[in-house]
């Protein structure tokens, strides 16, 4: 699982990131500076792996919590900018999205069709090839 999470969340001087499924699993991951990782629900990456194991198809997007600040709340927290980068997985390999693919699929409502403003401190960016081991 170590190995999985080191592909997952490797862009480096982040540490905070939240891992979701396409089926509804989701997990905050966060890097600890002995390069270990706390994991709030472990069953989400369980269920990641369990996915992958069986060839199944379901989506992934990982939300990475930058250092850069993208606006102040009047109550004086920062909110920090999130890239948000999504992979599709089918039999057991992660295929990366474009930021496109992914704002594209953040901004536009699934019944309409219509177009939907992007959330505010977000980027969407590429996604990276992840190489699982056989």
């Amino acid at each position: 699982m170590t190995d999985l999470l080191a592909m997952l969340v490797r862009p480096a001087g982040t540490s905070q990131h939240i891992m979701t499924l396409g089926n509804g699993w989701s997990t905050a991951i966060e890097r600890l500076d002995d390069d270990s990782y706390s994991i709030e629900y472990p069953a989400a990456l369980a269920e990641l792996r369990r996915i992958l194991d069986h060839g199944e198809e379901t989506s992934l997007i990982l939300r990475t919590f930058t250092q850069e600040i993208s606006h102040t709340l009047p109550n004086g927290t920062s909110i920090p900018i999130k890239e948000v980068r999504g992979w599709c997985i089918n039999e057991g390999v992660l295929h990366p999205l474009s930021g496109q693919q992914m704002f594209d699929a953040s901004c536009t409502d699934a019944d309409t069709g219509e177009p939907i403003a992007p959330e505010r401190a977000v980027r969407y960016i590429d996604a990276y090839a992840v190489e699982l081991g056989a």
